[in-house]
């Protein structure tokens, strides 16, 4: 079989617009300068054929369609790889194509599957639907079938065509070259000399410039670098509608960039913005978009360096974990919200690629919080090393007696101000196998521990590097009373040693009062309609848990022990009544009251009341006396209405003594 060679010229032309000047085909020439060129047909060597051939279409070729040149197997022999852009794509300037063409000396290898498969993935980079050109005398020499390589590019998806002829080959050297048209959809031509080679070269360039406009199945392409020329860098791609100069409120597609791939994107024929995000930054650039040619952007970010930031508790040593939050600085002040965060641990640091500038890193551990300032310069790595304070290690417990077995508990750490909880710093939860932790900076602390309904607070205080166990004893106190009538409400209220008012509460004297409280001296005050009973007491030091006030006026100690043996009673005092005024006229004593000729005695009188009686009887002894001293027969004829009246007045007394005595009782 003879040699299979790209025997003149592979010609890739992107067919996407009409042949107006503005909007014109595109082609690509590459030139096989392969050694094989050099054989002869009817005493001329393939070069100096294809070379006027050449000559005659670049004469011809229309200016509206733009012309590239690329050459292969030029420079050395043997070399598969071999493959040059002469020429860039752009409008045709026909002398330089020509003289370079001239200049080509024929030495290396025929890869025509690497050739394929090169201009495909240009292709595939730019989205342009291209036809490519291939002129043969014999096989490839460097891979396998390219007819297999066609067929799988098209596969791919790479949207092209390929018109091949076959210069002077044999017939099983056709089947293999038409096999490459039919793959693609494109036409084969079979030329045996130099006639029919410049007559198939016309007809498939003509094809070339007749080509109808058709819209890109992509037409948008996004690249993103930090200069200008220089290398491609992975961005995010919003792309916005242009509405006055100014993004649109949603964005219309979204899309990646990276270092090999561009961002790809199909959109209708208008203006766009396209605002990139690549490490923090946001840029806005403006493009004007058609569907019939591919509009190619590369956004400039602007540089960037390095930042690695790392933790310790004292300079230079061992690593933390940290937590930080970066911040840009502008005009000397540290922005609000943050630019990016990141977590450094005890083998890593925390790396950030960012934007030229200067930040500063707001980082906490364990509740501790520093601000360190750092920038950021050019392709440069800068170490950002975070100091903290030292710290130690807080262990809770808690029991309800003294060497009790551990409970569950809930405790709140936080800072200690002047002896009282200040800012809140974090938590702790103790259980009844495991205590709870938390590493904490040098300092004073007071826990505020929660179990159940009760609360307790204890001061501690961290020192560098040792750990402090605090064990918390929710010790019941109870609180009681014995009253007369056990239904009574009964207020208490309970005084620390200095006076404080610690806990009040208003329950029935039949129920009792659990409280926890610190170790030391109270106070209790218990208050009922008829008294009031106060108490001291002390909580800790083997001190009872029980305190039992007697508010009945009677000490049934023997009762209440026998109840509570671990009570204490108290006595209690019963409040003055308000009615109990000191002043003589509101003493009261026994009175002996005469009326008429009768004598009564009250009890629980005043002596003002009893005077008045006194008076009252007085003035009924007259009034007997002026009614016996009239005529006798003034006496006869009033003995009976004397008598009545004496009975009436009789009647009126024993109704009054009734009510003396009612008084006096």
């Amino acid at each position: 079989m003879r040699k299979f060679l790209l025997g003149f010229v592979l010609v890739i032309a992107a067919l996407f617009t009409s042949v107006s000047a503005e909007d014109s085909p595109r082609a690509v020439i590459v030139f096989d300068a392969s050694g094989s060129m050099w054989g002869q047909i009817n005493g001329t060597t393939k070069i100096e054929i294809a070379r006027d051939a050449l000559k005659r279409v670049i004469n011809d070729w229309n200016p509206n369609v733009e012309l590239g040149l690329t050459v292969y197997g030029h420079r050395s022999k043997g070399d598969c790889n071999d493959i040059e852009v002469v020429i860039p794509i752009g409008k045709v300037d026909k002398k330089r194509v020509i003289d370079t063409v001239m200049k080509i000396k024929p030495k290396g290898k025929t890869p025509i599957s690497r050739s394929l498969r090169k201009a495909a993935e240009e292709l595939k980079y730019t989205e342009e639907k291209a036809t490519i050109i291939l002129i043969s005398d014999g096989k490839e020499t460097c891979d396998p079938d390219p007819c297999a390589t066609a067929k799988e590019l098209k596969k791919e998806g790479i949207d092209f065509v390929a018109h091949v002829v076959g210069f002077n080959v044999d017939k099983k050297t056709d089947k293999q070259l038409e096999c490459i048209a039919n793959a693609t959809g494109g036409e084969y031509f079979s030329a045996k000399n130099a006639v029919a080679l410049n007559k198939a070269m016309k007809t498939i360039v003509k094809k070339v410039e007749v080509a109808k406009p058709k819209k890109l199945e992509k037409n948008l392409q996004i690249t993103a670098s930090e200069t200008e020329g220089g290398k491609a860098v992975s961005a995010l791609h919003q792309i916005y509608k242009d509405i006055g100069g100014k993004p649109a409120d949603k964005y219309e597609h979204l899309c990646e960039s990276d270092k090999k791939e561009p961002c790809l994107e199909s959109v209708p024929t208008g203006k766009y913005i396209i605002v990139t995000q690549y490490n923090k930054y946001k840029i806005n650039t403006p493009a004007e978009v058609k569907d019939t040619e591919l509009t190619k952007v590369n956004v400039i970010t602007g540089q960037t360096g390095e930042a690695k930031i790392f933790a310790s508790e004292t300079e230079g040593g061992k690593w933390v974990e940290s937590y930080h939050y970066i911040h840009k600085v502008l005009g000397g002040e540290a922005e609000e919200s943050s630019t990016d965060s990141c977590q450094s641990t005890k083998k890593e640091p925390c790396s950030k690629r960012l934007p030229v500038g200067k930040y500063m890193a707001k980082s906490s551990y364990n509740k501790f919080k520093k601000e360190t300032p750092f920038e950021v310069k050019a392709d440069s790595v800068v170490k950002v090393p975070v100091i903290f304070s030292q710290t130690g290690t807080l262990e809770t417990s808690a029991s309800e007696k003294e060497n009790g077995k551990w409970i569950q508990v809930y405790h709140g750490i936080y800072e200690d101000d002047n002896g009282k909880p200040g800012e809140n710093i974090t938590s702790a939860t103790s259980y009844k196998k495991k205590p709870g932790k938390a590493q904490l900076p040098v300092g004073k602390y007071i826990l505020k521990s929660s179990y159940n309904k009760f609360k307790k607070t204890t001061p501690f205080e961290i020192e560098a590097g040792k750990t402090t166990k605090v064990h918390v004893l929710f010790g019941k106190f109870i609180l009681g009373a014995k009253c007369a009538d056990m239904n009574t409400k009964v207020s208490y209220e309970v005084y620390a040693n200095d006076g404080r008012l610690v806990d009040e509460k208003k329950l029935n004297c039949s129920d009792t009062w659990e409280l926890i409280l610190d170790d030391g001296k109270y106070s209790v005050e218990a208050t009922i309609d008829g008294g009031k009973g106060e108490a001291e007491f002390t909580v800790g030091n083997g001190k009872p848990t029980k305190l039992i006030l007697d508010l009945t006026n009677l000490n049934h100690e023997e009762e209440i022990k026998a109840d509570s043996p671990d009570a204490v009673v108290v006595p209690v005092k019963p409040k003055k009544q308000d009615d109990a005024k000191e002043g003589t006229d509101k003493q009261t004593d026994t009175q002996s009251i005469s009326i008429g000729d009768k004598k009564i005695e009250v009890k629980g009188i005043s002596k003002e009341d009893a005077d008045k009686l006194k008076n009252l009887g007085a003035m009924l002894g007259a009034l007997g006396g002026m009614m016996q001293g009239g005529s006798a027969k003034a006496d006869k004829e009033a003995k009976a209405k004397q008598d009545s009246q004496n009975a009436e007045a009789d009647k009126e007394f024993d109704e009054m003594s009734k009510d003396l005595d009612m008084y006096s009782k």
